[in-house]
């Protein structure tokens, strides 16, 4: 699930390639002369600008990702309770107009970090709502009796996110079959917020899966630990 080395740096390039160029050909336009309406000038240092706040955006984003790289096995301290946790993915800006069902309960998730981990989700979810591009959001989160067990004093915590219909078969998927397919956290025009997402879930050990017919979807199952 986790990107590799080359597949953050490709992505990193990608990324930076648009708004290099922008900035690049807005200044040459300047300075040979071609700007001459102040109306132009303007639109073209205000496109300049915002070419190189995304330039400090990806750095931003690459620091954070390259932070998460130096701790292998990182000790995961914190606890909420299912319940909580859900309730601070659904408070995130990425997943505002989106319709839940269903609740966490109140077995705990163990993270290094639950804001970071909620953050991830909430990223993750993004992504699969912006392939469905008009089309409605739904979350549903499944629990207790209804969840897959993981062991012995062990349950798991399962949130499915995509458009209303392809929840079916998304919780088909949540085992490794019916369609089930991996998620693609290279995707180009995010920057790299889905690659630091992939490895904040992955120090959490959330296992994510999507469906090959329902791509604008995703899965995340959570362990659940005792307090």
């Amino acid at each position: 699930m986790q990107p590799n080395l080359a597949q953050v740096l490709n992505t990193l390039a990608h990324e930076i390639r648009t708004p290099l160029a922008v900035s690049q050909g807005y200044l040459k336009l300047y300075l040979d002369g071609r700007l001459t309406d102040a109306e132009d000038q303007r639109r073209a240092f205000q496109q300049t600008r915002d070419a190189l706040g995304t330039l400090a955006t990806l750095c931003n984003e690459m620091g954070k990702v390259s932070a998460l790289s130096e701790v292998a096995s990182p000790a995961l301290l914190e606890r909420v309770s299912a319940r909580a946790f859900v309730e601070q993915v659904q408070r995130a800006a990425e997943v505002q107009d989106t319709a839940w069902s269903g609740e966490g309960g109140e077995a705990n998730i163990a993270a290094q970090s639950v804001t970071d981990l909620a953050h991830a989700v909430a990223v993750v979810a993004k992504a699969a709502f912006d392939e469905a591009r008009e089309q409605p959001h739904a979350v549903r989160v499944i629990s207790g009796p209804e969840a897959r067990s993981l062991g012995e004093g062990a349950t798991e915590l399962l949130m499915l996110a995509g458009t209303p219909d392809a929840l079916p078969a998304l919780e088909t998927g949540a085992s490794g079959g019916g369609g089930a397919d991996t998620v693609n956290f290279t995707k180009g025009g995010k920057g790299l917020r889905l690659i630091w997402a992939a490895f904040v879930l992955q120090r959490h050990n959330v296992q994510t899966w999507t469906h090959k017919d329902h791509r604008a979807s995703v899965g995340f199952r959570f362990p659940l630990v005792q307090p």
